[in-house]
């Protein structure tokens, strides 16, 4: 787990593999999906209370936040939050990574978490 720092109203960009309990990369494939989002965990430890933030491979954010699976050799994946959706209230969230694996069963798994810090400009 890493503590991840973004500034409110400012666009930020970072790179993400997601790695098998043996460490090794997981490349998602052309019907795989991944997505991000931010908020904070349930009482059950699983289900967001409070999303702040989500973002997908399938489809960009209205203000143009991205989750790519950006490179099929390395596996790095590319999280970019527009500024203009890092407008909610400063303070410290979860930044769940999820993976959708097309030829598993069809759900959407966590496969990170990360402390995600929202400060004020």
């Amino acid at each position: 787990m890493a503590i991840i720092y973004a500034y409110k109203n400012r666009g930020f960009t970072k790179d993400f593999q997601i790695l098998k309990a043996d460490s090794s990369v997981i490349i998602p494939q052309s019907n795989d999906k991944i997505r991000a989002v931010v908020g904070r965990v349930g009482r059950l430890g699983t289900a967001l209370a409070d999303a702040q933030f989500s973002v997908d491979s399938d489809a960009d954010t209205d203000n143009g936040s991205s989750f790519s699976k950006n490179s099929p050799t390395s596996g790095k994946n590319r999280l970019r939050i527009d500024a203009s959706d890092l407008t909610f209230d400063p303070g410290v969230y979860t930044l769940f990574l999820d993976y959708f694996d097309n030829a598993d069963v069809g759900e959407w798994k966590n496969v990170d978490r990360q402390i995600f810090i929202l400060e004020d400009t």
